[in-house]
């Protein structure tokens, strides 16, 4: 059996992994969003995005994008933006597709992020067969196999690049550098000012004149060249009402939630699955012997999974996460230190590992 509590920490504020944003409260949380950065909406405009020193500016980027805030990725050779849906911008007409974006607004189907030149094996990455052209998805340490369905060789087609800083959401890089961007200004003002007051008996009377001037090109400035940033802290997702019953279907990358009515006409033919909710607050899959929990205390909500044999090998800790960006597992090992999933571990359990395909949109 799980622990009858989750533990408070996030997998993302491990300090061994630079690219995981802080904490919430609640059982056994990991956040793809720190917990200050509740800001719901960034407003695109045709002037670039005015970034901190740490990431490259960015020009020809993507607009209309109204899902999840999307994730900055610092890499040594681009910064990527993750947009996990694809969408139409309505004002243009224009359809994006999803995947990533570098800072020249050229687009990757996929990205695998090496640390310090290393990737996990179990990472997964798209190949194309040289032959049949058939598209698979597999882990890093089969990529050079042939391809399952005629046999050809393969070609990788992620983009791979070496992660060097934390990830951001697009909404707090945007933020940051508004603030940075408003705080030199201030100090700016401020010294501008200590020098008027200090020759102010020799320039009295032009004090009035210089103060308004000085005003005016200060307000130009930032009109032209700054983003304006809304935000709309205590952001609410679409969760989903679960009930007393949980259905999936298997899908290309993992399960997804359907209906009772889709498993009753089809479980039969398999592919399904049927989880009943315990006492516990937690879904039972009897199978694999997995629990799995949705913690709503996050942002954003998260499944979260607890496997029998391998979880319990933790204690009170243990639950885990599947980082469907990076395409791996990880498990708290201890209060607040999130770890992934060793290859070991995961070649152990390979044939029960499970997890559910969903994201949770904010509400309009």
């Amino acid at each position: 059996m799980p622990p009858s509590h989750h533990s408070s920490s996030s997998h993302r504020s491990h300090s061994s992994h630079s690219h995981h944003s802080s904490s919430h409260s609640h059982s056994s949380s990991r956040s793809y969003h720190s917990s200050s950065s509740h800001s719901s909406s960034f407003r695109s405009s045709s002037s670039p995005l005015i970034v901190t020193p740490n990431y490259r500016s960015r020009s020809n980027q993507p607009t209309g994008y109204s899902g999840v805030s999307p994730r900055v990725y610092r890499c040594k050779s681009h910064d990527y933006v993750h947009y996990k849906q694809p969408w139409k911008d309505e004002k243009t007409g224009i359809e994006y597709k999803a995947g990533y974006y570098d800072e020249e607004g050229n687009f990757y189907q996929d990205v695998v992020f090496s640390k310090q030149g290393e990737i996990l094996d179990t990472a997964t990455v798209n190949v194309l067969c040289d032959f049949c052209r058939m598209e698979d998805s597999r882990r890093w340490a089969d990529r050079e196999k042939p391809c399952t369905h005629c046999g050809g060789t393969v070609t990788l087609v992620s983009q791979v690049d070496d992660l060097v800083d934390d990830t951001r959401s697009l909404d707090d890089l945007a933020r940051d550098s508004y603030m940075a961007n408003e705080k030199q200004w201030n100090k700016q003002f401020y010294l501008f000012t200590l020098i008027l007051i200090f020759l102010s008996p020799c320039i009295l009377g032009v004090f009035a004149f210089v103060g308004e001037l000085f005003n005016l090109i200060i307000g130009h400035v930032i009109t032209e060249n700054y983003e304006i940033v809304e935000y709309n802290y205590g952001q609410e997702y679409n969760i989903p009402n679960l009930g007393l019953n949980l259905y999936l279907k298997e899908d290309e990358d993992g399960y997804v939630i359907v209906e009772e009515t889709d498993y009753a006409s089809n479980y039969r033919d398999g592919g399904y699955k049927r989880l009943l909710f315990d006492s516990d607050g937690n879904y039972y899959e009897k199978e694999t012997d997995m629990y799995i929990y949705l913690n709503e205390d996050i942002d954003p909500p998260q499944f979260q999974y607890w496997l029998e044999g391998l979880s319990s090998q933790y204690g009170d800790y243990g639950w885990m996460e599947y980082d469907a960006i990076e395409q791996c597992w990880y498990i708290e090992v201890s209060d607040g230190n999130w770890e992934p999933l060793s290859d070991e571990l995961y070649n152990e359990f390979a044939d029960r590992l499970w997890h559910i395909d969903y994201t949770f949109e904010l509400k309009e």
